[in-house]
């Protein structure tokens, strides 16, 4: 069997062997569905994909307006969105509003769920899902906006008079996914206060993460493993039935 037909039927396998889980694809063997502008909510924990479904990239909804159907989204009255913006050239990274057009970039976007079980959390891409409650949408929302950067990156260090409320975008350790989580439920992120030197790993970047993606490969293999060694002796037995 060639490469390429081992993951399709291990993805298949994976499938039928977790019905539970919710589908529809925005990258390889990711299950979540995207969700239409006109179902955001305040306070939701969003992120579209990056780097050709390698990274995704997270956000706080902090307004959301009803728009019509031609609506192309990109100004901040129809929807706005709070994200870490990664350094860009000379251009350092910036906690900024930004719109829903300038945010997705032309990708789908995805809702991060919150308080799924560990089982689902294992088994979906990293930074899809978290297993915390979340705090309420409101706090959300008052905690994103609270991080903005007034005046640009160059006015950030003057924030509360404290030069270590600038924040450096780091990619391990102070990203936009851990920004995101933090809005959502505070210290348990892993952090107390966002703008500080505090630091910590996201689900994207944990080490933990390459035991989940050993166990997201290696569950899918070994049910079609499974599934085409009972094909197999089925095979034989009926081969077995007619030449008897």
């Amino acid at each position: 069997m060639a490469p390429l037909d081992w993951v399709q039927t291990a993805t298949v396998a994976l499938q039928n062997a977790a019905p539970q889980l919710s589908r529809g694809a925005d990258g390889p063997l990711d299950w979540v569905q995207q969700v239409p502008k006109a179902e955001l909510r305040i306070g939701s924990h969003i992120y579209t994909w990056r780097l050709g479904f390698t990274y995704n990239h997270h956000g706080i909804v902090a307004h959301a307006e009803p728009c019509g159907p031609e609506c192309p989204h990109d100004t901040l009255s129809c929807c706005s969105i709070v994200h870490f913006r990664p350094p860009e050239g000379e251009s350092p990274g910036c906690i900024e509003l930004v719109s829903l057009a300038e945010f997705a970039r032309d990708r789908g976007v995805c809702p991060c769920r919150y308080g799924v079980p560990n089982a689902e959390f294992y088994f979906r891409r990293s930074g899809s899902c978290n297993t915390l409650r979340p705090d309420p949408p409101a706090l959300a929302v008052l905690r994103a906006l609270s991080l903005l950067d007034v005046g640009g990156p160059e006015g950030a260090a003057e924030v509360g008079g404290d030069p270590a409320a600038q924040v450096e975008y780091d990619m391990l350790k102070k990203n936009d996914e851990l920004l995101a989580s933090w809005c959502k439920v505070g210290s348990a992120s892993g952090v107390r206060r966002f703008r500080s030197r505090e630091t910590a790993f996201s689900n994207q970047t944990s080490p933990g993460r390459f035991v989940r993606l050993g166990l997201a490969v290696a569950v899918p293999v070994g049910l079609a493993a499974a599934a085409m060694a009972a094909s197999g002796a089925a095979a034989g037995v009926a081969g077995t039935a007619v030449a008897g």
